[in-house]
């Protein structure tokens, strides 16, 4: 099997079965809150970084492989190894194997059954009895020559056949049971793809978390010593009457509030790393290798196109699923209709029959059978009128489904937008106050060093760096997860290769395959 992608629109020619009858499926119709759905989301929400236009469209070819622009190869190794060994996503791609097979079986009702057959029948019956004894069969008692029968009828019969059936599909019932499978089929891809760029989204955030705690940590740790030289420092001005019992009872309070937090930090780090260890289909602990020491994902300040647009919400895998089960309902009630009109059948068999098997296969043995036949439901208790209702009732829902799943994803990107044009200015705000710390630090460094600064002001120079630093980590996770809020809410990539994402879908799946069943070699191993 393999998984196409969403964005090709040519698995949608399935759809059409090329047969000239009837059809009673609804004509097409997009609601109409769709159809008012603005154009183009506000220039200066997509525009985060205020570039201009122009700027802006330089910048929207972004690859495939959208998280490529971390510019961090531990970053991309764990997504392709996501994408590989995932377990969410080999449950999704059994999914889609599963809906692709009901496809075949809906199919199956608009070509004729064909069956072959090979009976032996051996019979020994009275001649009194049933059609010889009407004619004057022989009785039991009667003597020898004065019947025309003998006392038993003994014969064998060989026969091998071949049976045709079909019903013709006049009412379009068959085809539109095979539409909607097949807009069920294409409604499952886009739940695989759906499903994948979760998981994308999820390892990347997870990745972030991590980082972002590793850097914790380290900055927890520097500040907890610096607190802890400050604490002993202040406790020797405390005993020289220098510094009060409050100032000595702070600087404590706060080095034992650094000392406690250290290790929450590190159990929620392991915590993160136990997580990404699961979503790449691993045992906890098992990342330690993968995850070097100086992992740093790149900044990314790259503005979002300024002329981005609400039709590429129909790129969204969850869009484009919630289009295909509005479809799938409205076949689904075409095909109801047809229950309620004559079902035309035909039913043939053709075959060599034989009372001696060595004469079977002569061509003089043939024979053939042909039946025609017409059945119109009269009374059944309401039954097809209800199937039809629920059928109406389902479409209805799909479509409140659709509309809601489109004002849902129009809402996510706007929201999106305007959360990544907050976060740039966060991060641009820290940097600046990180910037202005490492210059407090430097200042008092060459005080002290020059005798005419206080050793305690430089200690809590550095103090303030840190927490500065921390709070920067902190903000460089939530611009890069806030662009990452983006991408998923847009499906991805701004610009997509169709082709080019097809061959990548393809790939992925033959790993995926290799690592959830391996040969028996590595087995072995």
């Amino acid at each position: 099997m393999r998984i196409r992608p969403v964005g090709s629109r040519a698995a949608a020619a399935l759809v059409s079965i090329a047969l000239a009858s009837c059809s009673f499926a609804p004509e097409p119709r997009t609601p109409t809150v769709v159809v008012d759905l603005p154009a183009e989301y506000p220039a200066e929400l997509a525009d985060s970084t205020g570039a201009s236009a122009a700027a802006a469209d330089n910048q929207v070819r972004e690859p495939e492989r959208w998280w490529t622009v971390y510019n961090d190869p531990v970053l991309e190794a764990l997504v392709d190894t996501a994408l590989a060994a995932n377990l969410d996503l080999r449950e999704a791609v059994a999914r889609v194997e599963e809906v692709r097979q009901r496809y075949r079986i809906a199919r199956a009702d608009l070509f004729p059954a064909i069956g072959l057959s090979a009976d032996v029948a051996y019979q020994s019956s009275p001649t009194n009895a049933g059609f010889a004894g009407e004619i004057g069969g022989g009785e039991p008692d009667q003597p020898p020559g004065e019947s025309l029968f003998p006392d038993r009828f003994k014969y064998d019969t060989y026969t091998a056949a071949v049976g045709f059936s079909y019903e013709i599909d006049f009412w379009g019932r068959f085809r539109n049971n095979t539409k909607a499978a097949v807009s069920e089929f294409l409604a499952s891809e886009g739940d695989y793809q759906t499903a994948r760029l979760a998981v994308i989204s999820a390892t990347i955030s997870t990745y972030l978390e991590v980082v972002e705690l590793r850097r914790a940590v380290e900055l927890t740790a520097v500040s907890v010593d610096i607190l802890q030289e400050r604490s002993q420092r202040t406790n020797e001005r405390y005993y020289r009457g220098l510094v009060t019992t409050f100032e000595l009872y702070t600087i404590q309070a706060l080095f034992r509030d650094r000392q406690a937090a250290l290790p929450v930090l590190e159990s929620a780090l392991e915590d993160a790393k136990g997580r990404l260890a699961v979503l790449l289909g691993q045992y906890a602990g098992s990342l330690d290798d993968i995850l070097a020491d100086d992992i740093a994902p790149d900044i990314v300040l790259d503005p979002v196109p300024a002329d981005l647009t609400a039709a590429l919400l129909e790129e969204r895998p969850d869009v484009w699923a919630a289009w295909q089960r509005m479809e799938a309902a409205r076949y689904r009630i075409g095909a109801r209709k047809g229950d309620m009109y004559p079902a035309i059948r035909l039913d043939a068999t053709v075959g060599l029959q034989s009372g001696d098997i060595s004469s079977l296969f002569r061509p003089d043995q043939y024979f053939l059978n042909l039946v025609g036949g017409l059945t119109q439901p009269l009374f059944q208790g309401g039954r097809l009128r209800a199937n039809l209702g629920v059928a109406e009732a389902q479409f209805q829902a799909q479509a409140a489904n659709y509309v809601r799943t489109v004002l849902t994803a129009y809402k996510e990107v706007q929201v999106s937008l305007v959360n990544l044009d907050k976060q740039s200015e966060r991060y641009e705000f820290l940097r600046q106050q990180q910037i202005s710390a490492q210059g407090s630090v430097d200042f008092q460094s060459r005080s002290f060093q020059r005798g005419v600064g206080d050793y305690l002001a430089y200690l809590d120079a550095k103090q303030n760096l840190a927490g500065t630093e921390t709070n920067l980590a902190a903000a460089e996770r939530s611009l890069a997860e806030a662009r990452l809020a983006v991408h998923r809410a847009l499906g991805g990539a701004w610009v997509r290769d169709t082709e080019d994402l097809d061959n990548q879908l393809e790939q992925e799946y033959e790993i995926m395959d290799e690592a959830m069943f391996p040969s028996d070699e590595e087995a072995g191993r």
